[in-house]
């Protein structure tokens, strides 16, 4: 155990129901219309993160996962700082709060403790971006997405100058 809740390191055997909480959230939250859902996506992705040694997987425990916090350390391509980027904060409804909490304090103190000097967040919608604020993180830039296949018109030969 890491913190005052049951937080640890998630293992392998996590990924089957890392991936089931992450589908559940993809299909119900905000994301639903935006990401694919794909399971085996995220399965790969869980079982790749596993084996880098710039990630970190951390897992809620009661009976079973109940919440996920992976995060990936990397240095910033402007400034050089070591940066933690969060890529998977997941809870079941059932136990966000300070489980959610728990993770994102664990990962925080294990991002530090990698060297890390910021802890970035993703926000997929305004509240969540509030509730960051009041978490004492500022924002710094807004993401966007769009569909290729709805803005590219035929697929196109992309010059390289290499060859």
């Amino acid at each position: 155990m890491i913190g005052v809740l049951n937080v640890r390191m998630a293992e392998e055997q996590d990924i089957v129901r890392i991936t089931e909480l992450g589908r559940k959230y993809l299909l119900e939250g905000p994301y639903k219309e935006q990401i694919t859902d794909n399971p085996k996506a995220v399965e790969r992705f869980s079982h790749w993160l596993f084996h880098q040694e710039n990630a970190r997987i951390l897992a809620y425990c009661e009976e079973r996962v109940e919440g996920v916090f992976a995060f990936i350390v990397y240095p910033h391509y402007y400034g050089g700082d070591l940066c933690a980027h969060e890529l998977i904060w997941c809870v079941d409804k059932k136990h966000r709060g300070l489980a959610s909490m728990e993770l994102l304090w664990n990962a925080e103190k294990m991002a530090y403790d990698m060297g890390a000097v910021y802890m970035q967040l993703t926000a997929p919608t305004m509240e969540i971006g509030s509730f960051y604020e009041r978490c004492k993180y500022k924002l710094v830039e807004v993401g966007y997405q769009a569909r290729l296949a709805n803005r590219v018109k035929a697929p196109s030969k992309v010059h390289d100058a290499s060859h």
